[in-house]
């Protein structure tokens, strides 16, 4: 069981989004299991909190409910996509349909299913020193979209056509959200152009900021502070620091860690 693990979680490409589904699904098939599994999760998580998020949800249960645990959650990331795709259509209400995506997020993948008939173009970086924003264009175009992939040194360009960062996030905190490296920049140039950029997670990515402690500690992941951005999680839309409090009263509810 190790093993298969360590085969999901080394996975550079698919976004932590991807390894969570995945982890979900092998958990559902039977791959995964037993009273060993939540720590297991925990030691192969690294930065990855929906990891944390799901060993946590295992151990509020009886071991017998492991296989149902899985697809509730399985249930919950469609669910909240699907409200989520329904907010970023509002936040993006007054935008002019072009965006711009960095890395490969599952969650924004998602979210902009929703979305689909009403972007223009979708901007897409390279994502370096990984690439894998390749494979997220790859799975934006077989969707239907119209995709330009660009180097990450050419975000300014893309932001001068007026497009509006859509990113994922593999944490978010109370007053900062951790993404690939190069976010930070693309957040600066947004904000410096007077465009807010949006930040996109499920529930599995909440963290509070003292169990965070002083991740990321992958070099290839950065903090970015939440300071004038748009937040979305399932249902709701969040305007920092306007609704700072409202997001924090959210995580609280959501009892995460």
């Amino acid at each position: 069981m190790s093993e298969l693990l360590d085969k999901i979680t080394d996975d550079t490409i698919s976004g932590a989004t991807g390894i969570y589904i995945k982890v979900l699904n092998h958990i559902v098939l039977g791959f995964l299991k037993g009273p060993e599994l939540p720590d297991l999760l925990r030691e192969k998580a690294g930065d990855m909190v929906s990891l944390h998020y799901l060993a946590n949800s295992l151990e509020q249960e009886p071991l017998f409910r492991q296989i149902e645990v899985a697809k509730e959650l399985q249930k919950q990331i469609r669910t909240e996509s699907s409200a989520a795709g329904i907010q970023l259509y509002k936040a993006l209400a007054s935008a002019n349909n072009i965006i711009l995506c960095h890395s490969n997020s599952g969650s924004v993948l998602r979210a902009l299913e929703h979305r689909k008939n009403r972007i223009e173009l979708v901007y897409q970086t390279r994502s370096k020193p990984g690439e894998e924003g390749k494979e997220a264009a790859k799975l934006l175009k077989a969707s239907g979209f119209n995709v330009k992939m660009i180097p990450d040194s050419k975000i300014n360009e893309a932001i001068e056509q007026g497009a509006v960062p859509v990113l994922g996030a593999d944490c978010l905190s109370e007053t900062f959200f951790v993404n690939k490296t190069g976010t930070a920049e693309i957040v600066e140039a947004a904000l410096e152009a007077k465009i807010i950029p949006i930040v996109i997670a499920g529930t599995e990515k909440l963290a509070q900021e003292d169990s965070y402690e002083n991740r990321p500690r992958s070099k290839f992941f950065e903090r970015v502070s939440l300071m004038k951005l748009k937040v979305i999680v399932g249902g709701s839309t969040y305007r920092m620091p306007r609704d700072r409090r409202r997001l924090w009263k959210s995580m609280e509810e959501a009892d995460v860690t």
